[in-house]
């Protein structure tokens, strides 16, 4: 019996350290990358189901599934969270969210509810910038505001003086990723505001419907993979354009990857995610026909503590839910 499972248990084990290392793997080298790591939380969940069958059957086998869990706990760990709110007194609030251009049909409620939030620092992807909703904002709160991107699609506000701003692209493209430096008391704090490359997949039809899925598998996989692909550059270019910063970074918005990606992963590498320090349960942030996906985020630097960190599930006025951080300045 022992004979007959040494090969599979090797392809097994194989297979999935090759999965788990996709995530070291840069889309613009394989492409493939990224539709390779999508399999990363089926193997996570298949090899907990092979522990505790051999687990229960007292085979000392049990150990190979155990080790790869192991190996595999960065993932468990990107997908799961059960921290503990904490308190400071100087702590500040950071919300991200993706508004859908209001196109839901509930402009007047997602209006008052954004406008209402006391956050102090609020990032918004597919905003729209009107007069009306820019003046609605700024006075509920006496925020100062920042918007740019294509159609003025991105927006800062804040309650702390703006000292700088940018766009990192001045080429008119609906992705793109904006900057502001905000004076903290005697701190600076630098805030990107992100909206990565966007799949372009029409998911009702496209995933949904299995039928046209299978029509048009092709053209859903070059669109997943020239997403990942253009997604790596810019995160290449938000890594270089953040490198030097000596102050507190946060980097919120909408990433369109998910927790096992190498874009999630090279991001990882560089800053702590808040969601994994201070969240809890799954924190999906993604309102539509794949629930399960938490492509919403917000990333921090060293110089930063997080303290707190909510997905909004209950606010259902957009393909997004807002995801809120309370953050501390570590001194």
């Amino acid at each position: 019996m022992k004979r007959i499972l040494k090969l599979p248990i090797f392809i097994w084990c194989i297979l999935t350290l090759v999965v788990y290392g996709s995530v070291w793997v840069s889309p613009e080298l394989f492409k493939y990358s990224g539709l390779v790591s999508l399999g990363i939380p089926f193997l996570l969940i298949l090899n907990l189901i092979f522990f505790l069958i051999f687990l229960f059957a007292r085979s000392r086998i049990a150990v190979i599934p155990a080790v790869l869990l192991l190996i595999g706990l960065p993932f468990i760990k990107s997908t799961f969270s059960l921290s503990k709110s904490n308190e400071a007194p100087s702590s500040f609030q950071v919300m991200n969210y993706n508004m859908m251009r209001m196109n839901k049909g509930n402009e007047k409620d997602m209006l008052q509810w954004i406008a209402s939030h006391p956050c102090d620092i609020k990032c918004f992807q597919e905003f729209l910038g009107s007069k009306n909703v820019m003046k609605a904002i700024s006075q509920s709160g006496k925020y100062n505001s920042f918007t740019g991107g294509y159609a003025d699609s991105y927006a800062i506000f804040s309650k702390y003086p703006i000292l700088n701003k940018g766009v990192f692209y001045e080429k008119q493209t609906s992705n793109n990723i904006i900057f502001a430096d905000l004076k903290i008391g005697k701190d600076t704090l630098r805030v990107y505001n992100v909206h990565l490359q966007s799949m372009s997949i029409n998911v009702d039809q496209e995933v949904i419907d299995q039928a046209e899925f299978e029509k048009k598998y092709e053209t859903v996989r070059r669109k997943f993979q020239d997403g990942s692909v253009r997604r790596t550059a810019q995160i290449n270019d938000l890594l270089k354009h953040a490198e030097n910063i000596t102050y507190p970074i946060i980097i919120a918005g909408d990433f369109n990857d998910i927790p096992y990606s190498y874009n999630y992963f090279k991001i990882s590498r560089e800053f702590n995610n808040a969601f994994e320090d201070a969240g809890r349960g799954f924190g999906f942030t993604y309102n539509g026909k794949l629930p399960f996906l938490r492509i919403d985020n917000q990333f921090y630097n060293s110089k930063l503590k997080a303290l707190d960190f909510n997905t909004l599930s209950e606010i259902d006025y957009s393909d997004h839910f807002p995801v809120v951080g309370i953050y501390s300045i570590s001194h």
